[in-house]
């Protein structure tokens, strides 16, 4: 990802946009009577789950009436396929987050698919190609979608943003949960996924009672300028992630955030560092450069010197970024364990 800290760029569409939804809505009307799902394209495995239909989601742009079971469901959200691929089903189409990945999908997700391939769009969306997949619905959760991109994706399906209350790509993985499965009628399947990871979270923390209460800090080389550093805020997922292990995330990076998931941090200041008892750093895939024993002024930090710097592995720090209902489960199998043993250090 070239615009922003380990996560999507947030292009404004363009007026040609609003003249082409009419020539878009034209290609979605042409393609209804196809019985065979757009090239490239899966189609959506949707299991019948007892969802009463239509159902009401409500989110911070409008309240969206989804009429019937979802049978291609299209995942614009970064991270919205785990929700999703979770609650069983396989949409037609999801969305690039990571920059290297042909297939859009990692390894905690790949049993999800069931041997299909949704096609994976990348970049600016165009509503030419979305029309073209006939979706029934349009997830963009961790999309960052503007009152305009909602208004122009709604035209062709019904579609589904962030709730309100949260910064840009800041909801937490429950309320994303919930909310899909609200779409998909799966209210009940996404409550127990959400409940059972959240009793694995309590369990985290119940056997790592020396996390409670110590400063917790994800950072990383910035990914789009080499002299700046990237530390995320307690209102992103990374800052969830360590926030439910029972760590806070500095105060002061929360200040530099303001109204953004995360605080650019020049290399002046690497130093800010030193205020977190821990530090996990994590490489976004395609930044060179990015191990943070190369940064000039790591031989200073008191943190490095002690031995409470944690890098995470690729895999890792991708989970920790998708931050979803898939990706979770597979950091809390060894993470945990990582972390108590640098600050055992």
């Amino acid at each position: 990802m070239s615009a922003s800290p380990h996560s999507p760029s947030r292009a404004l569409r363009s007026l040609r946009f609003l003249a082409l939804i009419c020539t878009a809505l034209l290609a979605l009307a042409a393609c209804s009577s196809s019985e065979s799902p757009s090239s490239g394209a899966a189609a959506s495995t949707v299991p019948s789950s007892g969802g009463v239909f239509p159902v009401s989601v409500t989110h911070k742009f409008d309240t969206t009436i989804v009429p019937s079971a979802p049978q291609r469901v299209v995942s614009l959200g970064y991270t919205d396929q785990d929700a999703i691929l979770a609650l069983g089903v396989v949409p037609v189409a999801i969305r690039e987050f990571t920059g290297n990945r042909p297939s859009a999908t990692w390894p905690w997700a790949q049993d999800e698919l069931q041997g299909q391939q949704p096609q994976v769009l990348g970049g600016e969306i165009n509503l030419e190609t979305l029309a073209a997949l006939r979706p029934d619905l349009i997830v963009g959760v961790s999309a960052g979608l503007t009152r305009e991109q909602y208004e122009s994706y709604s035209r062709i399906a019904p579609t589904i943003a962030q709730p309100e209350g949260f910064v840009d790509y800041g909801t937490p993985w429950q309320d994303t949960t919930r909310l899909i499965g609200a779409a998909l009628g799966k209210s009940a399947e996404a409550e127990k996924l959400v409940t059972d990871l959240e009793s694995r979270f309590a369990k985290v923390r119940s056997d790592n009672a020396e996390f409670a209460g110590k400063k917790a800090v994800v950072a990383a080389r910035s990914s789009a300028e080499a002299a700046n550093y990237f530390v995320w805020s307690s209102q992103d997922s990374r800052g969830r992630f360590l926030s439910a292990l029972g760590f806070q995330v500095p105060a002061e990076f929360d200040q530099l955030a303001g109204d953004r998931f995360y605080a650019d941090i020049s290399a002046e200041r690497l130093n800010l560092l030193d205020q977190s008892d821990l530090v996990v750093w994590i490489t976004i895939p395609g930044t060179e450069g990015s191990e943070i024993e190369q940064q000039p002024g790591y031989p200073a930090l008191r943190v490095g010197q002690e031995g409470r710097v944690l890098t995470l592995t690729e895999e890792q720090g991708v989970a920790l970024s998708f931050g979803s209902v898939l990706s979770l489960p597979s950091l809390l199998d060894s993470l945990p364990r990582e972390i108590a043993g640098r600050l055992a250090a």
